[in-house]
């Protein structure tokens, strides 16, 4: 009985993400007697008992949006579509924006980053004074507990820069995480490199950690390009900010990084972190990826940005009187410029209440529904000129809210049919609620599918919102076509002969059968059958 107790406590102990957190101590301890106290003493140098402060801090901010804000602190669904980055004219989304997320993975990798590169920021600006002469408190720049307090302040000045500036409605803190990277690869680029190599340890602990041993067999997914799911824009404004920022401080303390590294450092973060995936969206989940042009661009980014890095003149803006390296700070400036510029006309996006669909699920201010091949009425109503207007449509679970300026496909048609149901959130800074979206279709055969969607609101219910067009098997029976069509919440089976209906009726119900226009109809799970003057088939299946 004993041995039997011991034998299951044994079992509920968590051998293998034990084993993954003993590794990482073990090699701690022996890293720490190959180095000695060199691996710890240069951080104690510069930051307050070796500890980036401004930097947790920071990230405790940042999950504490995510937590009570969003609500994934209380609910599984978290409430993502009035915190992006919708419009001048709604500023809660441009404010919360940068500061929000999608998912856990979101912000497990965006907080990581912060982590890692703000720790070498915070390491090359220091938490004592740098100044020969100069001592700890003698003024509030040379308090370190002031310049810990401004590393937070800093990150959330750009991120409200990069959220002013983003071009489209997006969410997360990536564009202060690379202005942290393109800071940390200007001022201290071999540092940068290690913690970039690091980060991607720190990952792979993680995941062991998260999942030890997983079993993966193939399987049937709905993906979007991993390049679809990237700010492109909002990344590339971030980096060139961190790298203005960088170089400042450079100047000021004229200290002047080995331009090899910055290159090096440059290229490297660039490739690996997708800045050369310069994309376009087409419509109905398709788009247009220019990697010729991406690679082009990041191969100049890295020359520019350690070009730029030997400009020590304590000018603030380069000239072309600095030679080459003004010319590249110069031209990075213009760069800066024209990417923010390009976001004013889509940030001034502004919906009035016949930009909203007219049949749907109203939930306070939003509007929830399911449309097919619609133009995308956010994109419509920017101030763009006639010839930069595109017919982009979409296909899918839609919500718009006038009050908000939001137009977005929650869901795409692909997606929901794959899946067959989906959940959309709305809500505001003090409110949330959940819409259950059901999509019931027959495959008929030799044909297109029928399908219905449903919505309905939380306790609420369900309601058809949309019902497709019907479908005609391929092929008569006893001399008659059939069609399928969604009628209200269920399906019709309509019979022809000669171009005329002879009889209609609902499919049956399961294991059951049902007579229409004389012939007989039977439902086995899945499968509906049609029999007639002796002959029984497969007309159609439920689902796609």
């Amino acid at each position: 009985m004993l041995q039997s107790s011991l034998v299951e406590s044994l079992a509920l102990v968590p051998v293998r993400p034990l084993v993954v957190v003993v590794s990482v101590l073990a090699t701690a301890v022996a890293v720490q007697r190959l180095v000695g106290e060199r691996l710890t003493a240069g951080l104690r140098r510069r930051l307050l008992l070796g500890v980036p402060w401004g930097t947790l801090l920071t990230i405790t901010g940042v999950l504490a949006v995510y937590l009570f804000v969003q609500g994934a602190y209380w609910h599984s669904d978290l409430l993502v579509t009035p915190f992006r980055t919708w419009s001048y004219y709604y500023p809660l989304g441009l404010l919360m924006g940068p500061f929000t997320h999608a998912s856990v993975g979101h912000i497990t990798g965006n907080l990581l980053g912060t982590l890692v590169y703000g720790t070498v920021v915070e390491y090359a600006w220091g938490h004592y004074p740098q100044g020969r002469g100069e001592a700890s408190f003698s003024s509030v720049w040379t308090n370190p507990f002031a310049r810990i307090l401004a590393v937070p302040v800093v990150m959330f000045l750009v991120g409200v820069f990069t959220g002013v500036f983003a071009l489209g409605p997006v969410v997360g803190f990536s564009g202060v995480v690379f202005a942290l990277a393109g800071f940390a690869l200007v001022t201290r680029p071999y540092l940068f490199l290690g913690a970039f190599l690091g980060s991607r340890i720190i990952d792979l602990v993680y995941t062991a950690l998260l999942s030890p041993e997983p079993t993966i067999g193939g399987s049937v997914q709905y993906v979007t390009p991993w390049w679809a799911n990237i700010a492109i824009q909002g990344h590339a404004i971030g980096l060139l900010a961190g790298v203005f920022l960088g170089t400042a401080l450079l100047r000021a303390r004229s200290e002047r990084p080995d331009p090899g590294a910055v290159f090096f450092a440059t290229l490297v973060f660039a490739v690996v972190q997708g800045l050369w995936a310069v994309y376009i969206p087409v419509g109905n989940g398709r788009y247009t990826l220019f990697r010729w042009l991406g690679t082009a661009l990041v191969l100049l980014l890295s020359v520019l940005v350690s070009a730029a890095t030997l400009y020590t003149d304590r000018r603030a803006l380069p000239d072309f009187d600095g030679g080459w390296p003004s010319v590249a700070g110069f031209a990075l400036m213009v760069a800066l410029a024209a990417l923010c510029l390009a976001s004013v006309p889509a940030n001034g996006a502004s919906l009035g209440d016949g930009d909203l669909p007219e049949d749907g699920l109203q939930v306070r201010d939003y509007v929830v529904t399911y449309q097919e091949d619609v133009r995308n009425a956010y994109v419509d109503s920017m101030p763009l000129p006639p010839t930069a207007q595109q017919n982009i449509t979409e296909s899918g679970v839609i919500v718009a809210s006038a009050d908000r300026e939001i137009w977005t496909v929650a869901v795409s048609r692909s997606r929901l049919a794959l899946q067959g149901d989906a959940t959309v959130t709305v809500g505001g800074a003090d409110w949330r609620e959940t819409v259950q979206v059901e999509r019931e279709s027959w495959s008929v055969a030799g044909n297109d599918s029928v399908y219905s969607v449903a919505l309905a609101r939380q306790n609420g219910p369900s309601r058809t919102v949309y019902t497709s067009d019907p479908s005609t098997l391929d092929g008569r029976i006893d001399g008659q076509n059939l069609s399928l069509r969604p009628v209200g919440s269920g399906f019709e089976i309509s019979v022809r002969q000669n171009g005329t209906t002879v009889d209609r009726g609902p499919v049956p119900a399961n294991m059951s059968s049902r007579s229409i226009g004389g012939l007989t109809f039977e439902r086995n799970r899945s499968r509906l059958y049609a029999a007639g003057n002796g002959t029984r088939v497969i007309v159609a299946r439920e689902g796609d």
